[in-house]
């Protein structure tokens, strides 16, 4: 006899398929790779303005929402730093830098950052540098860093070597195009993931301004006229105007919205209904 499994027991189940990401020893590792997994968030960002629920995303990939390859993608989001959350997936501001940068530049920042969130590969970079290298060494190093067995090891060996290779570029920190203030950055970003089993929550979900010299740069060199502004809670959007930039600025307002309404509701407060023409994200 088949018998419906409870939503109680259904969640649980979902949350140990979860907790049992690809690992070798201590180390946790992605099974998708950066590019496809930008390609998820910017999903997320243009169809469900940021954020979106489990189910709602699943369904979107038309996939189950239980099913071991709808998780591997949503353990690679977090192992990346892509995205974050479980009931709920929000794309983390670094996410949003690699799936809408401002230049080419920006964009490589993201992924560099995003890239050694996956503290394997760090290591593994960290002792090939930049030789060339084959898939037999490979296997040495990951059981050696590991210490997991020849047999484990493997078994993912032709998935960690093809993963590995795509975000590779993005891993070393011996970049003439990056300053002293960027590699500070993603050291300071490495050294808050040692230690924690996914990566850090990211408080923003914009494309923040800041005080930063590396930050103050770029605006400066910007000359344009007429620039997008927002001031929120959780930090400030600067944008040049640009159609493209204006339905950006739209999604995040929706998306904020979106979170004061649940916390009105949460509060008992009813809610006005959203502007004509606005009833639904921008895509």
């Amino acid at each position: 006899m088949l018998l419906r499994l409870s939503g109680r027991l259904a969640d649980q189940i979902t949350v140990c398929q979860e907790r049992f990401m690809a690992k070798l020893g201590e180390y946790e590792f992605p099974e998708i790779g950066l590019s496809e997994s930008i390609e998820l968030g910017k999903k997320i960002a243009r169809e469900f303005a940021g954020e979106v629920s489990r189910q709602g995303l699943a369904r979107s990939l038309g996939m189950s929402q239980r099913g071991g390859a709808f998780s591997a993608r949503l353990n690679a989001l977090r192992l990346w730093g892509v995205g974050t959350g479980r009931s709920r997936v929000r794309v983390t501001q670094n996410g949003l830098r690699a799936v809408t940068p401002l230049s080419a530049t920006e964009g490589h920042r993201a992924r560099m950052i995003l890239a050694r969130n996956v503290l394997l590969f760090v290591e593994v970079s960290n002792r090939l540098g930049d030789e060339p290298y084959g898939i037999e060494r490979l296997g040495v190093l990951l059981e050696e860093l590991s210490g997991a067995g020849r047999v484990n090891v493997a078994r993912r060996l032709t998935m960690i070597d093809r993963i590995f290779t795509e975000a590779r570029p993005y891993l070393s920190l011996d970049d003439s195009r990056y300053t002293a203030e960027e590699s500070q950055v993603v050291g300071s970003t490495l050294l808050n993931r040692r230690g924690e089993s996914e990566p850090l929550e990211d408080q923003d979900d914009l494309h923040h301004t800041d005080n930063s010299p590396v930050t103050q740069r770029r605006q400066d060199t910007e000359a344009y006229s007429h620039r997008i502004e927002l001031v929120l809670p959780d930090g400030n959007l600067s944008l040049p105007e640009t159609v493209g930039n204006l339905d950006a600025a739209l999604a995040v307002l929706w998306a904020r919205r979106q979170l004061v309404v649940a916390e009105e509701s949460n509060d008992g407060r009813s809610s006005p209904t959203p502007p004509r023409d606005f009833s639904s994200p921008p895509t």
